[in-house]
């Protein structure tokens, strides 16, 4: 086995989980994704909104604020104390006293709240995370084909050369010449269109790591994405996804949080306590003698009087949202499930074609190039039969190119779909510690 044969089966069936990177100022996979968690701004702005909501619980369910009041009773208008006996100096405090839990749902609501916040916080990060993971495979395969492009321009070069030797020396064919001339040309806007893809990609992935683009600079040192576990079938990334993707614990506290809200609205409507005590201060009266100060105190109870159709009302739209969040829960299970299949349907034909390609098509034509080469100087072929082989070599390099990119793609898919770094071969940064408190 030649060493040509030797790269292209070492790279489909080994991948090496190397850390270099491929262009200067890119990092290794584990710190994209480390950067991703840490510094994009999507994800920043879905932190915040969550410790917003965090913030909301505790209020949420706070009795109302005491009432102070200060005052004079029966004051008569001359505007002196002594002058009725009643006149007095008043301090009060008043408070109302929630007897019908109302206000425990409205914390628990709040909560639930919070937690659908955060739930949306973790999706986002294993959408992005995921993203990463594919816009990685992106530049990394694209600096490939840089790569293929060069060996393929230097065969092509080769075959240049030889054309217009033939062709000078009266013994070769115009058409072999123009159609190597034409190859070369066509390389050169391969090399053009792959160098725009990968600044595009390159962009893309700082952008993730909310970082500013760098200079683009080449380098031969990234390493490829790790390789994907492959199951038989997708049942077992299927029962992970319905376990916990953060999409369906967002429904699921959403659906909560509507019921508990229901529960408040409907307790709002009984009666609460009312607690009153004052304090009066009484002076001397108008013959001088010193009069008693004074306290007073009551127990009083809010009459729910005409707000029970609008707290029935408000229960009812609560109950008609959980009933959604339900519904929405129901076609996030048939999403992500037919998502689940579909990837590894994808996923698994890839890895075939990896495996195909790399095993058989290219390692055979690379031997056929080898031979078309040796025929060619021992005069039994035509310029034309080694042009060919050169060809399908390149046409099939990148092939192989492709059908790996498509395999790392779905890795980062499958973190997108599971939350699983283990499932797809990629460690994951850690998930935040979260600020709510039940």
């Amino acid at each position: 086995m030649n060493a040509r044969i030797l790269v292209f089966t070492l790279t489909a069936l080994l991948p090496t989980l190397g850390a270099a990177a491929c262009l200067a100022g890119v990092p290794t996979l584990p710190e994209v994704l480390r950067d991703v968690a840490v510094a994009n701004p999507t994800l920043q702005a879905k932190r915040a909104m969550a410790d917003a909501a965090s913030e909301r619980v505790r209020p949420a369910g706070a009795w109302e604020a005491p009432m102070l009041e200060l005052g004079v009773a029966n004051l008569p208008l001359s505007g002196r104390f002594s002058d009725d006996m009643m006149t007095m100096k008043m301090v009060g405090l008043a408070q109302r006293v929630p007897l019908s839990g109302a206000n425990g749902l409205r914390r628990r609501a709040a909560w639930e709240r919070s937690e659908a916040e955060w739930s949306a916080a973790d999706r986002a990060q294993l959408d992005l995370l995921g993203e990463a993971i594919e816009v990685y495979a992106d530049v990394y395969f694209t600096a490939e084909r840089l790569r293929e492009v060069v060996r393929h321009r230097g065969a092509v070069d080769r075959l240049v050369d030889a054309a217009n030797a033939r062709y000078r020396s009266g013994s070769g064919r115009l058409d072999d010449l123009l159609r190597a001339q034409a190859e070369r040309a066509r390389v050169s806007g391969d090399e053009v269109t792959f160098r725009a893809d990968l600044e595009s990609s390159r962009a893309a992935l700082d952008a993730l790591r909310g970082v500013e683009p760098a200079a683009f600079v080449e380098d031969s040192n990234m390493s490829s994405p790790p390789p994907m576990p492959l199951p038989p079938d997708a049942s077992s990334w299927i029962d992970v996804v319905r376990l916990g993707h953060p999409r369906l614990q967002e429904s699921i506290a959403r659906e909560r949080a509507y019921r508990l809200a229901s529960m408040a609205a409907r307790r709002a409507a009984w009666p609460d306590l009312e607690l009153r005590a004052s304090y009066g201060q009484r002076g001397r009266d108008r013959f001088g003698t010193e009069q008693d100060d004074m306290v007073s105190a009551s127990v009083g109870f809010m009459l729910p009087v005409g707000s029970g159709s609008r707290e029935g009302s408000m229960a009812a739209e609560w109950n008609a949202m959980e009933r959604a969040a339900q519904a929405e829960r129901r076609e996030a299970e048939l999403e992500l499930t037919r998502r689940v299949r579909t990837l590894h349907a994808e996923a698994r034909a890839a890895s075939r074609m990896v495996a195909l390609l790399a095993d058989t098509v290219v390692a055979t034509q690379a031997r056929a190039v080898e031979a078309s080469w040796s025929a060619y100087a021992a005069g039994s072929t035509d310029l034309s039969r080694v042009f060919e082989a050169n060809h399908m070599l390149y046409t099939s390099d990148l092939q192989l190119l492709d059908a790996r990119q498509r395999l790392a793609r779905a890795q980062g898919r499958l973190v997108a779909l599971t939350g699983r770094g283990d499932l797809a071969g990629v460690e994951l940064p850690s998930q935040p510690v979260r600020r709510t408190t039940p």
